[in-house]
């Protein structure tokens, strides 16, 4: 019990008082979005290089191999299987995974952004200058 009054105590002035309330304008989360596009078209840009590219190896495959009965069908197998491990796929699979993480991060950023905007929306209501002061009262 104790720690849940303690927890309120502190949270309800931080996520009420308007001396916490973030800045942010229209032009900073603008900045963000087109960031995270930018992000985005690369990561398909990226990704239509990696599916073109194993295409292109199992095409390579498959006309370089007879399928000449079941010892030729395991053959082609093992040498695509083979194949797809080259080494001009890998760093740009890890390319892909990093810009994939970056792009997470952006949109997180950007919801946080949408919510400064909203907690500065509802601050200038009757009831966010009421919870203003009840934080107030509370941080006393």
């Amino acid at each position: 019990m104790a720690i849940l009054s303690g927890f309120g105590a502190v949270n309800c002035p931080y996520t009420y008082m308007s001396y916490f309330i973030r800045h942010v304008t229209d032009n900073d989360i603008q900045t963000i979005e087109k960031h995270l596009l930018q992000t985005i078209d690369r990561i398909l840009t990226k990704k239509k290089n990696i599916a073109k590219s194993e295409r292109d190896i199992l095409r390579q495959a498959s006309m370089t191999t007879p399928n000449k009965g079941i010892w030729g069908l395991l053959k082609s197998a093992a040498t695509s299987v083979r194949n797809t491990n080259q080494p001009n796929l890998g760093p740009l699979k890890e390319e892909t995974k990093a810009l994939e993480e970056l792009s997470r991060q952006l949109f997180l950023e950007t919801a946080d952004l949408h919510d400064a905007i909203d907690r500065r929306e509802y601050s200038k209501t009757f009831k966010g200058r009421y919870f203003n002061f009840v934080g107030h009262f509370f941080s006393i």
